[in-house]
């Protein structure tokens, strides 16, 4: 039963990751296609503006578990790259509980924000019509994905820092 969860939770990040890569191809593409248009004097897209920042908003939703979870995403490791022992592992255990507390703060907000426009029912109006609970559809599961990946770390013998890349670095 744990292995089919495991597998799920996998799947779940690398398929949010996939999606991630798919909306900057679109977004690209969109791009594109509006400066051909324009180009070729047909005037523009109205809705590329606010449709590529809604892609972008999302990529970087939908990519942030799977970074975290490969160890991707860029940080600074000068402090902790050079402790060992317990006071490294003190370090990172505080980063980690960091990482949770943050992830949680923004997965609770999050939930209130879209309850509320859900309950009111706003919307982004812009070039795109958007109801703004779907702005915010993304944070719950992105911050609840988050929350699993430090409480991993803090839990497991895995470490952010574990080991370095030797092209890291300039």
């Amino acid at each position: 039963m744990l292995a089919i969860i495991s597998r799920l939770y996998h799947g779940l990040i690398f398929g949010l990751a996939a999606i991630a890569a798919l909306l900057i191809v679109f977004s690209i593409a969109l791009v594109v296609l509006n400066v051909a248009s324009r180009a070729l004097g047909y005037g523009s897209f109205q809705a590329t503006i606010a449709t590529v920042e809604y892609i972008l908003l999302y990529f970087a939703l939908f990519s942030a578990p799977y970074l975290l979870h490969t160890r991707g995403h860029v940080m600074v490791d000068m402090a902790i790259a050079n402790m060992s022992g317990l006071p490294r592992q003190i370090l990172e255990a505080l980063i980690y509980l960091l990482g949770i507390a943050v992830s949680l703060i923004f997965l609770f907000v999050s939930i209130e924000i879209m309850s509320e426009a859900i309950a009111r029912g706003h919307f982004d109006q812009r070039s795109v019509d958007m109801p703004y609970w779907l702005l915010h559809a993304g944070y719950p599961l992105t911050f609840g994905l988050l929350t699993i990946e430090f409480g991993r770390y803090l839990v497991t013998r895995r470490s952010l820092y574990g080991s370095t890349d030797a092209n890291e670095g300039l």
